[in-house]
């Protein structure tokens, strides 16, 4: 990894966080370990460039109008987020409880839409938020119906990560089941969640993985058959939809 440019990524995640108001080069570089020198120097640069705006001396630095450029076409997965919302949102109605859609990239995670008004999904990164692909349901999900290249690469990005081998006998039996049944479940007892997940397709590829979760108090055999039912019927539509977008 070329550090210099893991650090002009940082700070541009830094500026995102404050919004229009600007942050002082110490405080960049404070928040970087970068001392104050080779923050300017970067800083600088991504001036020039237009990534970054340089309000003043006293008050520092916000993004400048080529970030914003960057995203010019919306939010990340734009358009399939558009088209399932309102999938969603019957989804929520039909179970009254956080959904979700989730996606791979680069070996990760993230969640590029959610409906969740008990604030039960865990928040970062803004409205995009990670989580381990090996321990969730979705990421499971994912992993279950990857392309072979695909799964091996993001099997060494997440043992990089790790620092271990993440695919483990029960995790290889788990996605062999998820293959069989279509879709993936689990139990998360430290948060007291059951978690379900359900594939959207692109014609034959798996492109993001839709989930639902719930507190084990609705937890019961009828709740799990209904969510079953109603995440495989939104699950399609979303699909069927996405064919003819």
């Amino acid at each position: 990894m070329i550090k210099s440019v893991k650090k002009a990524m940082d700070i541009l995640t830094i500026l995102s966080n404050s919004g229009e108001t600007p942050i002082s080069l110490a405080e960049l570089a404070e928040k970087t370990n970068l001392n104050k020198s080779t923050c300017s120097h970067i800083v600088d640069t991504m001036c020039e460039e237009l990534y970054v705006e340089r309000v003043s001396r006293k008050e520092g630095y916000r993004l400048g109008p080529w970030s914003y450029m960057l995203s010019r076409y919306g939010s990340y997965y734009n358009s399939l987020s558009k088209l399932s919302y309102p999938i969603l949102k019957w989804l929520h109605n039909q179970l009254d409880t956080a959904v979700f859609l989730s996606v791979v990239c680069n070996g990760r995670k993230y969640i590029i839409l959610h409906i969740d008004p008990d604030n039960i999904l865990p928040m970062s990164d803004g409205s995009m938020i990670q989580g381990d692909l090996e321990t969730t349901a979705t990421g499971r999900l994912l992993m279950a119906f990857m392309d072979a290249e695909t799964f091996h690469y993001t099997l060494a990005k997440r043992a990089d990560e790790s620092k271990k081998d993440v695919m483990t006998p029960d995790l290889e039996a788990e996605l062999k089941k998820i293959r069989m049944r279509g879709y993936s479940h689990c139990s998360v007892p430290a948060d007291k969640h059951q978690s379900y997940a359900f594939k959207v397709m692109d014609g034959e590829k798996n492109i993001a993985s839709l989930g639902v979760l719930y507190s084990d108090l609705k937890d019961s055999p009828e709740y799990r058959e209904k969510v079953i039912k109603s995440g495989k019927i939104a699950a399609a539509e979303i699909s069927r939809r996405k064919a003819f977008e």
